[in-house]
């Protein structure tokens, strides 16, 4: 996954220049492992938002690039401009190019009888070294053919090609891939739909002005209007509904601010604080949300340099009832609190139906353990893809170089971190644009839904007493925080601080 990956309407985009996603092609056939392409345009939009399956193709692609024009056009509308119109049948000759340069070799699987030959053919003509592993062009019902899918697998990884390219249009032939993909020893995967056949010379593709002005969908429905009226005449009008679906879905900005003791504390709620974190879940990417409380704005106050870390947050939600509190007596009427404790599971109901990831480090292994498994009773369709319990040490750069890829591997969309405050902050802090996620601090919140630490009852939280609920839980830790920063924070707020 490239790390200019965007969500747009209802899948996500890898935000390149062509130059740009032919390098990652390159970098993924060399990285090895089992890597593939795709290339929404609007039809494949509109099967995205009733096509479960489908849609959990494009979240796992490695790369995302977008086929047609009027995607181009709704992201500009969306204030989050595409760079780069990049179709399959654009992008497949510039990797073709690539591939001659670098010696990579290519297999094409698709068209019929005889076209991916003559596709070969008029490919190796036209770039001087290009190596073409194979061809294979499957009959029309194959996929309900296990004597022929075993044969295409079978073919496929005896001609050992770096990059397999699938036109076997769509939806099968990502439905192909993504069934296969654990036999298919293949490093990287092109689906290019229609591509051979144009290659082939077969098929005529629509003249470059056309396509530049996003008519290329007319040219083909000129072409073969009894195959493809119903798709670009009635199902691809969806789109508009899909694209108004997701504006209004996008346009949740960041809550206004009030600055207590230095922090700015957000004038916000939680149904604000989770729609401003999941609509602009790809923009916060490598950002970090600080759950801050009278102890932790008290330590901010003291302490210049953790003051910055609180607010270089792309949020800091007031977690203590009494911040909440003071926005509301400086004027700002609609601020209540979020607590960490509070705001984790709403995340997670939403995550249930949207389908987010999520990763959690910090704790113990024991508290992770139970956390992971009343997670998952309470929310059994919930995508963890990870836990990790550090050291109680400082890491060493290997050791912390190696988790930040362990971590990025998984692709959560939220990184839950309780390791306490002031730790969970800093550490936030020191990774911001390093963690592919959204890092949110929530410390006890770990044990409360561990069922290791049990909270205050609500009629305590309601009269701002929690606090006191948790200092005589633990005394011993608690005392000299509680005493010393609720006075001080007091005595700071009455003289005007």
């Amino acid at each position: 996954m490239s790390d200019k990956r965007m969500k747009f309407l209802n899948t996500h985009v890898d935000n390149l220049t062509m130059a740009e996603a032919v390098e990652e092609a390159k970098s993924l056939v060399l990285k090895g492992g089992r890597s593939y392409v795709v290339t929404p345009n609007v039809d494949h939009i509109v099967k995205i938002e009733h096509d479960r399956l489908f849609r959990e193709i494009y979240e796992g692609a490695d790369l995302i690039l977008t086929d047609g024009k009027p995607l181009i056009w709704m992201s500009k509308l969306l204030g989050m401009p595409i760079k780069e119109k990049i179709s399959g049948s654009d992008y497949f000759p510039e990797v073709c190019k690539m591939a001659a340069r670098e010696g990579l070799s290519i297999f094409l699987l698709g068209a019929a009888e005889g076209v991916a030959k003559k596709a070969a053919v008029n490919l190796m003509k036209k770039y001087e070294h290009l190596k073409i592993a194979g061809v294979y062009s499957p009959s029309y019902t194959f996929e309900s053919d296990v004597k022929e899918i075993s044969y295409i697998i079978r073919k496929i990884n005896e001609a050992q090609p770096d990059i397999l390219c699938i036109g076997l249009g769509t939806p099968k032939q990502e439905k192909f891939y993504y069934k296969y993909k654990e036999l298919l020893n293949v490093p990287l995967t092109l689906h290019i739909g229609a591509t051979i056949d144009f290659e082939a010379g077969v098929v005529k593709r629509a003249p470059k002005w056309v396509s530049y002005a996003g008519m290329e969908w007319f040219y083909r429905l000129l072409k073969e209007p009894r195959r493809l009226y119903r798709r670009y005449l009635l199902d691809d009008l969806e789109i508009f509904p899909i694209f108004w679906k997701y504006r209004k879905q996008s346009q949740f900005l960041a809550p206004r601010s009030c600055n207590i003791l230095g922090v700015d504390i957000a004038v916000t709620n939680m149904k604000s604080v989770c729609g401003y974190l999941t609509k602009n879940l790809e923009r916060l990417r490598g950002e970090y949300v600080c759950v801050s409380n009278v102890h932790t704005t008290v330590m901010a106050y003291n302490d210049a340099s953790y003051r910055e870390v609180q607010n270089g947050a792309a949020i800091a939600v007031p977690d203590g009832k009494p911040l909440s509190l003071i926005c509301r007596l400086r004027g700002y009427q609609g601020a209540q609190r979020v607590a960490g404790p509070d705001l984790m599971p709403e995340i997670l109901r939403i995550s249930e139906k949207e389908g987010y990831r999520h990763y959690f480090y910090g704790s113990t292994e024991r508290t992770l353990g139970f956390l992971e498994r009343n997670l998952r009773e309470r929310y059994p369709e919930l995508n963890i893809v990870g836990t990790y319990s550090p050291p109680f040490r400082k890491l060493t750069k290997e050791e912390d170089e190696k988790i930040i890829e362990r971590i990025n591997a998984a692709r959560p969309d939220f990184v839950w971190v309780g390791l306490g405050a002031p730790k969970q902050e800093r550490w936030m802090f020191e990774h911001q644009g390093k963690v592919n996620g959204v890092m949110l601090g929530v410390g006890a919140a770990f044990d409360f839904h561990a069922g290791t630490s049990k909270r205050a009852p609500k009629w305590m939280q309601e009269f701002y007493l929690e606090w006191l609920y948790r200092l005589l839980q633990d005394p011993k830790r608690l005392l000299k925080r509680y005493m010393f920063s609720n006075a001080q924070f007091i005595w700071l707020i009455l003289t005007g601080h």
